[in-house]
């Protein structure tokens, strides 16, 4: 499983197209397909309608919708989080008046 095949997923969802979508996300069309059906390997059944266009989600594929939005939010939130913490983890703050830090500090 791979977050890229989750984001794939919303584009997808979002652009009824493999062409469009595969385009949005910077992979060649055969890619994109690749991961969308690896996707579904993965999960065990039929996200997309292949049927007719433009492409529509299944019911599985609707269920996974709010699941992969959340996740993909939640990594990355997560991600800023851990970030910001570690540049603030070497950090010291210091308050002081302007007399005691050009005495002080330097």
């Amino acid at each position: 499983m791979r977050i890229a095949w989750l984001e794939d997923f919303l584009a997808l969802a979002e652009a009824g197209s493999f062409s469009r979508a595969a385009a949005r996300r910077n992979v060649a069309q055969p890619a994109f397909s690749r991961r969308i059906r690896l996707l579904e390997e993965w999960i065990g059944v039929t996200l997309f309608g292949r049927d007719r266009q433009p492409i529509r989600l299944t019911d599985a594929g609707r269920q996974l919708m709010p699941i992969a939005s959340n996740v993909i939010h939640q990594l990355y939130q997560g991600r800023e989080n851990i970030r910001q913490t570690a540049r603030g983890a070497n950090t010291m703050k210091f308050e002081a008046t302007h007399t005691i830090s050009i005495l002080f500090f330097p």
